[in-house]
């Protein structure tokens, strides 16, 4: 039988080893085949594989090994079962160790505690575990430096939950001083990076000089900084369907950032919650939208408790802290409450009234319809000064950003930004734009010549790639719905001679001529001739349009608008006809047959309004709907 090796044999053969083998590495353990780890194999299996029962007995036979060093980077089994995600192991592991709690504190060579480990395999049972045995571990640090709180915002950001129970559990206590130290803004980045708003609210608000600490290792980024380049992370960068937008209106968004006591909760509240909860469960969409909705409020609420913060700082500071570089940020990404924020925080300061000029350039450039609304309204920017009328210098810089297509090289997915469908509604907002800027400069300015050309040549010439596919868009739809057009009136004027029930041979007079049926078929019918022949006419006058990019403002989208629309309107008299014509066949015949038409009917309705109606919806706005450069108070 082999004998157990000391602690002093062991310790001495692990000194042996190179250097090279501490490494940090998350996957099966490896040890050198030594004596020492040789006798161990049996216990480091076990771990591994979570057998807890062949791992107790080897425990039973030799008590040390609960807290031996097994392998060739100094783990213990703890280390091993916790690197392979062994959750009950662990569990039983750490209630084996409860009266040698100091063994939960043993690291191995690269300084890791176990609840590293489980924080890297993303195990909550396990950091429940061991931070409920031995809270002291939370406040050890690798030998990076970084605490279990750290590892967690950068290696396991994407799972909320280990980070929000790290973050209530750890303190500023010795010896690492996680909250303290130099590098301690640069986690606090990579949970506002993942996204996890709330959880930087509650560390904030605990510790606030993280707000305005600004990090070395991250090119002196902060945590407005970055929050000023994450556009989906507030309300004005996210773009929702119809359907989405209606939830997010109605949908509760509390802010659940501090620690929840459900024994203070009113009754009336908790039954609110469990039925919201219980309509997440049932309805993706619902879940989603809440979720967007909990990280807009908290994000715009982290913005506004660092906002306050810098308030308190001397004016040259807050100058240098917002104007360099982190104003243009929010503005050329549209975060217009950033925006809003950072004018309120420093707008009585010199300066600001010639650097919000180069916001509106920036805003235009870009087409950040919500940076500029800010500064539209005379009552909110008289009162400052924050923009005064347009010089002429200002006028030609507005122009030339304004006829410049480079949004689309700062945003790939233009279209989605823009909320408008194809390229045709690309060029229109494309020239809502110009107009705009048409009518905002000084009068004199509009016709004036840039480098030998008018503003509007250069428009057009800078947008020619854009003007082809739009034309080719604009054909491509005309013509498919202009086949489906005459397949209509093609199928509708023979059923208009072809009476259901047949014709009195004598007078020619339907037989069925007083019939309910007999009339809805008529008129459907008919309407649905016309409306078919009047897509027609439409598609035909896109057809033989000119494709100047004026026409591309309002007349084609008009039309396109107006063909589809009655396109649709012929499908639908088309099944209304067949829906009256097979009542009149089925009668009597077949009593029960409305119900499966009505249902095939509101089916096919159903199926219209989730694929065809939101993209009418979107042209419609984009065409009639109000202006997008709607002015918003920079006060509210």
């Amino acid at each position: 039988m082999t004998t157990q090796p000391s602690e002093k044999q062991g310790n001495s053969s692990h000194a042996k080893q190179p250097a090279d083998v501490c490494l940090s590495v998350v996957s099966a353990p490896q040890s050198i085949d030594t004596p020492g780890t040789r006798y161990y194999r049996p216990l480091l299996e076990a771990a591994y594989k979570g057998d807890w029962e062949a791992a107790k007995l080897f425990f039973e036979r030799d008590s040390a090994s609960k807290t031996a060093k097994i392998t060739s980077r100094f783990e213990t089994a703890l280390h091993i079962a916790a690197l392979s995600a062994q959750d009950q192991f662990v569990e039983n592991l750490v209630e084996l160790l409860s009266q040698h709690s100091d063994a939960l504190e043993m690291v191995d060579c690269v300084g890791r505690t176990a609840l590293h480990y489980a924080v890297l395999s993303l195990r909550i049972r396990m950091v429940k575990a061991l931070v409920t045995s031995k809270p002291k571990l939370t406040q050890l640090a690798d030998n990076e430096g970084r605490v279990p709180l750290e590892v967690s915002a950068r290696e396991a950001s994407m799972h909320k939950e280990i980070p929000w129970f790290l973050a209530k559990s750890t303190t500023d206590d010795g010896p690492a001083h996680p909250f303290s130290s130099p590098s301690a803004i640069d986690f606090i980045l990579d949970l506002t990076y993942a996204g996890h708003h709330d959880i930087v609210l509650y560390l904030v608000e605990q510790y606030p000089m993280l707000m305005t600490m600004i990090s070395t290792k991250h090119e002196g980024k902060h945590i407005l900084y970055l929050l000023a380049s994450m556009q989906s992370h507030f309300p004005s960068g996210t773009r929702f369907s119809v359907l989405e937008a209606l939830i997010y209106k109605c949908i509760p968004g509390d802010l659940n950032y501090t620690p929840a006591n459900k024994n203070s909760d009113p009754a009336l509240q908790c039954l609110t919650r469990s039925l919201w909860n219980a309509a997440k469960i049932l309805v993706p969409i619902i879940k989603r939208v809440h979720e967007v909705k909990l990280r807009h409020k908290a994000a715009t609420e982290l913005a506004k408790q660092v906002c306050t913060k810098i308030s308190v700082m001397k004016s040259t500071k807050i100058i240098q802290f917002l104007l360099e570089d982190l104003l243009d940020r929010a503005a050329g990404n549209g975060i217009s409450e950033v925006v809003k924020l950072c004018i309120q925080l420093i707008s009585r300061h010199r300066g600001v009234s010639r650097h919000s000029k180069k916001l509106i350039i920036l805003a235009v450039k870009r087409r950040q319809e919500r940076t500029l609304s800010l500064f539209l309204k005379p009552n909110s920017t008289n009162e400052l000064l924050l923009v005064r009328a347009p010089t002429p210098e200002d006028s030609k810089e507005m122009m030339i950003a304004a006829v410049e297509y480079a949004a689309e090289g700062y945003y790939p997915n233009l279209s989605t930004l823009n909320n408008v469908a194809g390229a045709v509604f690309q060029m229109q907002r494309e020239l809502q734009w110009f107009e705009a800027m048409e009518s905002w400069i000084i009068p004199g300015m509009r016709n004036k010549y840039h480098e030998g050309k008018t503003f509007w040549n250069i428009f057009v010439e800078n947008h020619n790639t854009l003007l082809e596919n739009a034309k080719k868009w604009v054909k491509d739809t005309a013509n498919s719905c202009m086949i489906v057009s005459t397949l209509i009136v093609t199928v509708l004027f023979a059923a208009a001679f072809t009476v259901p029930g047949g014709n009195d041979d004598k007078t020619g007079v339907p037989l069925l001529l007083g019939k309910d049926s007999l009339l809805i078929f008529a008129i459907s019918d008919a309407l649905g001739l016309f409306s078919s022949m009047t897509a027609i006419l439409l598609f035909l006058a896109i057809l033989t349009s000119r494709y100047e990019a004026q026409d591309f403002l309002y007349s084609l989208p008009k039309k396109i608008i107006a063909g589809l629309g009655f396109l649709f309107l012929s499908l639908a008299f088309m099944l209304v006809a067949f829906a009256a014509t097979l009542t009149i066949v089925l009668d009597k015949r077949v009593e029960w047959v409305l119900i499966p038409i009505t249902l095939l009917a509101f089916l096919l309705v159903a199926l219209f309004i989730v694929l065809q109606l939101p993209l009418l919806l979107q042209m419609f706005r984009s065409t009639y709907g109000r202006s997008i450069f709607s002015a918003e108070d920079i006060w509210k």
